[in-house]
Order: structure tokens, then sequence, then C-alpha cells
């Protein structure tokens, strides 16, 4: 059994401890001396106790962010102050014990992380024989948590650590992923960190896309009405989504990043205004026309099952499309942003999104077909938005929009009456102001 986890709805007071870089005590003020000898200082002196503070410790510290990482992604369970406990036995007394550091369950996916540091950059002689005590627990662990947590079905068991001012040699790496440990170091976590921080709870798929890459996954399994067609030598299709159900497979290997294996990507980091404003466009029941551009990956990725209607041989043909129940199944080339931006929004259960999605399309290809996308197509010319903007907001609820609508639309017809024609902008600045004016008066 599992001891020391609980649902995370209630650790939001260990959550504001675990978020800080410091640790905090209050001891009598008779023991100070000793406190300040082990490197404790002086927040507040009161009458009879003393507040102390520290810098946490280097393995504290990441242990902490490693928990506090899991509790932003919204994982159901999480263990608490200090380390989780898997016990072989059911009686508190008996069996073998193991520590397990940072523990989290989700629907899916129950994770054990290690997690191990040093004060200054080496090499840990030990550290083989952490790793492979960290993979005896495997099944004992899933196990343990399928049973005492149970769903519909069985988590699937990830075992990974954390490592920080660590020197692994390539051996060390092998053996990891011999044994199917994952292994992030410094780098990885303040990469995870930011990408939380702009995403919100949708980043945990990256995440688990980078421990379970092709796995199968239960709770994945999506199938959707499509239409499947050529384009030039490629497969593709066009469907409709959920961006739920879309949050969970799709994947972008940001330059952020910087791993090895990240050397194909092309995605910039995602901004976070860019996210907050394309929120603030689906709060107000905004919709997006155009496609989410994707790739699917994998030989066993799409099976696409035709329906009775067919078309030409050159034609679309329409079926139903089942798509691999696995993370990092769906590769974004395009729409990144308007697809995150439903990240932690209801709206993402019941809103749609149009998707182009290629099969198997290489890396380089998917780079080019991003350039061009968001590099050869050409802008919208600043006079059409102008004439744009009067059109639409002419009859709008909002009063300055209205009014923005008959300055526009004032404005285009002075512009093509010779007798009104002018040329600067003081002139152009101060008819304006005239125009609205006089328009003020009509409301």
């Amino acid at each position: 059994m599992i001891e020391n986890l609980f649902r995370t709805e209630e650790l939001k007071a260990l959550a504001r401890r675990k978020s800080r870089d410091q640790e905090f005590r209050t001891v009598r003020n008779v023991d100070i001396p000793e406190h300040l000898a082990q490197g404790w200082l002086v927040q507040r002196k009161n009458k009879a106790t003393t507040r102390l503070f520290r810098p946490k410790p280097q393995d504290i510290l990441l242990q902490d962010r490693v928990w506090s990482l899991l509790y932003a992604m919204d994982f159901t369970h999480l263990s608490g102050e200090g380390n989780a406990i898997l016990r072989q036995a059911r009686t508190k007394n008996e069996g073998e014990i193991n520590q397990l550091g940072v523990v989290g369950l989700d629907l899916d996916i129950a994770i054990a992380i290690g997690c191990k540091s040093a004060p200054a950059p080496r090499r840990d002689s030990s550290f083989a024989e952490y790793l492979a005590d960290h993979n005896l627990i495997r099944e004992r662990f899933a196990n343990a948590a399928n049973t005492q947590f149970p769903l519909d079905h069985k988590r699937v068991p990830v075992l990974a650590m954390f490592t920080s001012n660590l020197m692994l040699s390539e051996r060390e790496i092998e053996k990891a992923q011999e044994q199917k440990v994952a292994l992030f170091n410094e780098n990885d976590l303040a990469y995870y960190e930011q990408l939380i921080s702009h995403l919100g709870p949708a980043a945990k798929y990256q995440f688990f896309a980078d421990m379970l890459p092709g796995k199968k996954i239960h709770g994945l399994q999506i199938a959707v009405p499509a239409l499947e067609a050529k384009m030039g030598k490629h497969t593709c299709f066009t469907f409709s989504i959920t961006p739920e159900a879309l949050l969970k497979i799709a994947y972008v290997s940001h330059r952020a990043k910087g791993k090895a294996t990240d050397v194909d990507t092309y995605q910039r980091m995602i901004k976070k205004s860019r996210l907050k404003k394309i929120r603030q466009y689906i709060n107000q029941n905004g919709v997006f026309p155009t496609n989410i551009v994707l790739s699917l990956e994998g030989r066993r990725t799409v099976r696409f099952e035709k329906s009775s209607q067919q078309g030409g041989p050159e034609g679309a043909r329409y079926g139903t499309l089942h798509l691999a129940p696995a993370y990092r199944s769906a590769w974004i080339i395009d729409g990144q942003h308007r697809l995150f931006a439903y990240s932690g929004l209801q709206r993402a259960k019941t809103a749609y999104l149009s998707v182009l999605a290629f099969q198997n399309l290489p890396a380089s290809q998917q780079a080019q077909l991003f350039i061009d996308i968001n590099h050869e197509q050409k802008s919208v010319k600043r006079n059409l938005l102008q004439e744009l903007y009067a059109e639409l907001n002419w009859d709008a609820d909002d009063e300055d929009k209205r009014i923005g609508a008959i300055v526009s639309k004032a404005v285009q017809a002075l512009n093509e009456d010779r007798e009104y024609l002018f040329t600067g902008l003081a002139p152009a600045a101060g008819l304006c102001r005239r125009v609205v004016g006089d328009c003020g008066e009509l409301y």
C-alpha cells in the first residue's frame, strides 16, 4: 500500500510552502544561537520567540519544485509532506518499505519520481544502484495505486527521476532507458515550469508525452467523422474535434527545450500574452474558421474506416478516423496558440476545432509547411481592414463601435470625393474629430 498520499485539493497549504525558495521556522529566543550556526537568519523577533528563515537545501528544493510541478498539472492525488511510502504488507509494522519521493496519480497515469541532487556539478557513484532500486518498485507501485484508488481501467505506471548537478555517463543514461525510467535534469524542470506557467494544466500532456511516447493509453480512444484525401503525395484528413480531446494527444517540440532529440523542431515557445488575448476572444464566443494543421505520427497512428459513400479516384472519401490512443501522436504544425488557449477553459469540452491532419509528414516538410503558412502568406492590407471594420460594426450594440464605424465610412466616402480629398495626418485628425462630434449628437 501507498502511505502519505492525499487528494490534491487537500494540499493547498502545503503547496504554498513548497512553492517558496525558502523555509521558515519559529523557535524560542534562547535557541537562536544554535539555529544561526546552522545557517538560519532572523526574519522577525518577538517577545519570547523568533521567526527564522533560510534558503532551502538543494535536495529539498529540487523535490519541492518537482512536487509543485505536478500540483500545477492538476493530478488527482499527490504525496504529502516528505516522501510517499510504499509498504509491501498491509500492516504498518510488517513488510518491505520503500521511500518513493514524489508520487502523483492522474486518471490515466500513476507516477513515482525520485530526486537526486548535488551542491555542485559532479558524478555520483551510487546513481546506478539508486536507479536499480527505483526500478524494482514498478509492479508493486502499480498494483497498490490501482487497488487503493480504483478506476474502471488500470493506470499506466511511470517511473521517473529528476536530477540536479549530476553528471551522468552515457552508460548510466542507457541503463535508465533499458529499465524504462524517464530521466530529467534541471534544464528539463525549468522548461516544464515555464510551459505550465504559459499553458496551465494542459502542459501535463506534453510531460506525459516525453515519458510515454507511443504508449497505448486507455483514456485516449478517439474516433471522429472525417474526409480522407490526397494533397500532393501525402494522405491527409479533415475533421472536427473538441479542444479537450486534441490537447491530450497533440504535441509541440519547442526550440526552448534544447534537447538533442529536438533538432528537427521549428516551433518557438508559446507566448503567454498571445494566449491571454485568444482566451478573451474564446470567452466572447469567438470561433476559429481556419484549420489547426497536424502531422499524425507513426505507422499505427490512424485507422480510417471508409463509409459506403465513395468519391472519384481523385476526390475525398468519407469515413470514420480512429486516432491512436497515445500521447504525442499528433504533432502541431500550425495553430498551437489557438489550441492551447483552451487549456483550463470549460469551453474546451464543448467547442470544436477544424483540423487538417497529414499522415506521417516528414519533419523537414513540416518545417517548410510552417514557413509557408506563417511567412509566405500575404497579410491583409490596412485599408481593407478599415473597410471591414465599418461593415462589421455598423449595427453594433456598443455605441463607441458604431461611432467608429460611421467615422470609418465617412473617411472612406470623403477620400473618394475629389472635392474633399485631403492629405497629411493633421487634416485627417481634425476631420475625424469633427465627424465624431457630429455623429455623437445622433445618439
